[in-house]
């Protein structure tokens, strides 16, 4: 009796291989998709200047980030913007919400209880004039974060003036916005459970309510005998804090209409450090203007007593009072003003086609990378509205998920 032939031994032997393979893959490789892995973004960590040089270069493919980097990428050809805070997931969480606010750390709301309300009366009238007047804020912001130069780009130059009125129609400016609660890690979750935590209640509402009598004259601030020296931090990239710019730049205004005012010590300065808040002509504090990079780091030179105050972030801001630290929010500056931004040859025009975008990319084994600041409101944004569409998040380089740092 002959036995099989060679040719059935090969087939079975070949269907053999086959599927030892199939489940090397399928269950060994990293780059495996199964149908039980949820999709997955790469989240890559840069400055907001290098995103859309990033972007244009392909070595990422999107880019969540503050005004006016958003409006600049835009008008030079690098990208489109398909969502803004209130585009984004949980519904309603970032609409109409405050994006950033002024934090003053407590023990200066304690000994200098009149000039920290000064400083919110002072951003208040900013903040009004910055409504009325548009065209002076985007001008003064313009120069503040631009310089004169004209913005150089892959395909000419961009006017700064055009940058900003683009970006200021993403954002609008409120000194009455609540902060939202912030995304955190679970350990931090709890804590703030057990703590009582709400965002309304990290607000300091008697700074802001003795600024306002302040501004209709039902009070006169003191002046303290020992004027001090308070350093406020903030992001010169962002247009965001434009009610700063033009509390600072168009100082004369201030100081004629409601006496008291915050005038750079460097008159012609484009981009003024020292300034000093005077009160019916009399120096009040010695203001020291603080660039940063991202409002994590603000609030953490806080922490540290190197800063008095800031303009910052609302989630960073929250974030670390809650974990303690020795600070308060006085007041919101603004709603909106960041964007999220794909390639203009990217096949997606709004948040719900992103999703579907980064789900077919990640089922393909090539998931989104998505480049933000660390520690910025920006990536508590993208974490919370992907962490919604059940979508990892993935640091840039490793095969890890991560959390809130």
């Amino acid at each position: 009796m002959k036995g099989p032939k060679p040719i059935f031994w090969f087939i079975i032997v070949g269907c053999v291989l086959l599927i030892l393979l199939f489940l090397l893959l399928h269950f060994s490789s990293p780059f495996a998709v199964q149908e039980d892995m949820k999709p997955r973004v790469y989240l890559l960590y840069a400055s907001a200047g290098s995103m859309p040089q990033l972007l244009n270069t392909n070595q990422i493919d999107s880019f969540i980030i503050w005004e006016p980097v958003v409006a600049n990428a835009q008008l030079s050809g690098i990208g489109k913007m398909i969502a803004t805070p209130a585009d984004l997931p949980p519904p309603g969480k970032w609409e109409n919400t405050a994006s950033c606010i002024l934090v003053l750390r407590n023990d200066v709301i304690t000994q200098y209880p009149d000039t920290s309300a000064l400083l919110s009366a002072l951003t208040i009238a900013a903040i009004n004039r910055t409504n009325e007047e548009p065209e002076l804020a985007e001008e003064i912001t313009a120069d503040w974060v631009f310089g004169n130069n004209s913005i150089l780009t892959p395909d000419g130059s961009l006017d700064p003036s055009d940058v900003e009125n683009l970006s200021f129609s993403n954002m609008v400016f409120t000194a009455y916005a609540n902060p939202p609660e912030s995304g955190l890690s679970t350990n931090a979750q709890e804590e703030m459970v057990s703590s009582g935590y709400n965002a309304v209640g990290m607000i300091n509402s008697g700074v802001a309510l003795r600024g306002e009598q302040f501004l209709n004259g039902s009070a006169v601030p003191q002046v303290p005998r020992d004027i001090p020296t308070l350093n406020i931090g903030y992001l010169p990239s962002s247009d965001n804090f434009a009610p700063l710019y033009v509390m600072a730049r168009d100082s004369p205004y201030f100081c004629e209409q409601y006496g008291f005012c915050l005038v750079p010590d460097d008159q012609d300065a484009t981009r003024p450090v020292q300034c000093t808040l005077f009160v019916q002509g009399e120096p009040a504090a010695y203001i020291n203007l603080i660039p940063a990079q991202s409002g994590g780091g603000i609030m953490t030179t806080i922490g540290q007593n190197a800063l008095e105050g800031a303009y910052v972030g609302s989630v960073p801001a929250e974030l670390q009072i809650v974990l303690g630290n020795p600070a308060s929010i006085i007041q919101s500056i603004n709603t909106g003003g960041s964007g999220l931004v794909v390639g203009n040859s990217t096949p997606v025009g709004d948040w719900k086609n992103f999703i579907n975008w980064v789900k077919l990319r990640s089922a393909k084994g090539k998931p989104v990378v998505i480049a933000t600041v660390q520690s910025s409101i920006q990536e508590n944004m993208i974490r919370d509205a992907l962490a919604y569409e059940n979508i990892s998040v993935m640091l840039y380089g490793t095969d890890f998920e991560t959390g809130y740092p």
